[in-house]
């Protein structure tokens, strides 16, 4: 009886550590078969960041090279100043 016991938990110890082996291995191969895909794909996406970048530097250079951009955002301080004055007043 605790013979069959001993062989049962060695049986089961086994069954899982070829599992777990046979896991590791497949995990290790796909790895290396998707390796490049990976780095395709990263290369991909940093150059869409780095022209997102570019895109966005070059809007804030035309924005800011406009001569009203102080003048409006003196004008959105003076407008909000008043609403807030405005709405307090009326509490």
């Amino acid at each position: 009886m605790i013979s069959d016991g001993l062989i049962l938990l060695v049986v089961g110890m086994v069954v899982v550590f070829l599992f777990l082996f046979l896991l590791t291995v497949l995990i290790s191969l796909m790895s290396k078969i998707f390796s490049g895909h990976a780095l395709r794909e990263e290369r991909q996406i940093a150059e869409a960041e780095a022209e997102k970048r570019r895109k966005k530097n070059e809007k804030k250079k035309k924005t800011s090279s406009s001569p009203h951009a102080a003048d409006d955002a003196g004008r959105i301080t003076a407008v909000i100043s008043a609403a807030m004055h405005t709405h307090l007043s009326r509490s």
